[in-house]
């Protein structure tokens, strides 16, 4: 795991920096002072104190860092599912995974094989023969990354404030504790945490703890299955489909059941393939074979969603659509047909945007017609 810090509110970079910054938010609330008179005030370290300890942590999220993060995708996933963040990930589709194990390696070339052909009878006709390759290409990057682990190193640019790191450091420690005689899967994460930890400790800040019994919502429990002005549901996905998920944050994820080794809930499969018996046959055979001793990123997980009606159709919109990852859309579309048994007005969206009247940025290939029922 490598940490870098890349930028920060005002370059801000020591902890002195910080604090101070943080008072002079604070004194905002407090002072008759406008910001130009606050920002002249001298450090106050016993104001510093009375404000952690008296709970007002608030100030503490005007500072926003920049941190350039190699880790194992599913250490960031637990930092994607909580909130405030932005994050910008190298993806699985448009980057050919590397630092992958050899092993998975060789797997994901044989499926890049595999899928390439496959892809290429049911890929539209275009114009430009090297953008049509291009576009089978990284759909075949997007499938064969099922043969990777969740471990498997991934970079991105994460910018979260300084009073939600602290609630990493703090809910890290907690987890790690609890988890000493956890099952394999958290143990990786605490093995991933304590490095997190060790690579950020010059950020911790005493006191700057959550006041709350709200601990790192990635594990939970099974939510009832209701769906009015407010929904909430459980279904299988896989890693790879909920890191996708996650891109919503206005909609609640959580994984709802342990996560063990051997995939007990199976592993998903790429419509492309479900028909040959051969080919089902290898993927789940090389996919049982990975899932001894790691975790695929086609294991599939018991996840529950929750939200409301209007951000649920925000998700509609992106996820209906030709350029969404395949399972995020099939496992849309099935979200929204269960709503659309309460909430009939669902039944209008279940339609690509292009085809709702709405502009599309892209260049979809598939065009409305095809966008929910092409199989890659």
């Amino acid at each position: 795991m490598k940490i870098e810090l890349k930028g920060s509110t005002n370059n801000y970079r020591t902890r002195e920096e910080f604090l101070k910054f943080s008072q002079d938010a604070a004194r905002v609330c407090y002072s008759e002072k406008d910001w130009d008179e606050i920002i002249e005030e001298p450090p106050n370290p016993d104001l510093t104190n009375r404000i952690k300890k008296g709970g007002h942590h608030s100030p503490y999220e005007h500072i926003w860092l920049n941190f350039y993060i190699t880790a194992p995708k599913a250490f960031v996933m637990v930092l994607n599912n909580e909130k405030q963040y932005v994050t910008s990930e190298k993806s699985a589709r448009y980057t050919q995974m590397k630092d992958v194990l050899p092993e998975q390696k060789e797997k994901y070339d044989k499926w890049m094989e595999i899928f390439i052909p496959l892809i290429d009878k049911v890929y539209p006709a275009l114009n430009d023969n090297n953008e049509r390759s291009n576009g089978i290409k990284k759909l075949a990057q997007e499938n064969a990354r099922y043969m990777t682990s969740v471990f498997t190193p991934t970079k991105m640019l994460h910018t979260i404030n300084l009073r939600q790191l602290n609630f990493f450091i703090y809910e890290f420690e907690r987890f790690i504790f609890e988890n000493q005689n956890g099952n394999e899967f958290n143990k990786r994460l605490s093995q991933n945490m304590e490095e997190f930890l060790e690579q950020t400790k010059e950020f911790r800040i005493e006191d700057l703890k959550n006041q709350t019994d709200r601990h790192l919502s990635f594990f939970g429990k099974p939510v009832e299955e209701k769906f009015g002005d407010k929904y909430s549901t459980n279904y299988l996905m896989s890693f790879a489909g909920l890191a996708q998920a996650q891109r919503h944050r206005t909609i609640e994820y959580h994984i709802s059941k342990k996560i063990d080794l051997g995939a007990a809930e199976g592993f998903f499969i790429p419509e492309i393939i479900s028909s040959d018996k051969e080919l089902l046959h290898e993927w789940h055979k090389d996919l049982e074979h990975i899932s001894r001793e790691d975790f695929p990123q086609a294991q599939l997980l018991l996840v529950s969603e929750m939200g409301s009606l209007r951000n649920f159709r925000s998700k509609m919109i992106l996820r209906l659509c030709g350029h969404a990852q395949y399972e995020i859309m099939r496992n849309t579309l099935g979200t929204a047909e269960e709503y659309s048994k309460a909430r009939p007005e669902i039944k209008e969206w279940m339609k690509p945007k292009c085809s709702q009247r709405m502009k599309c940025a892209g260049g979809c290939v598939w065009k409305s017609g095809m966008a929910l029922e092409r199989v890659i």
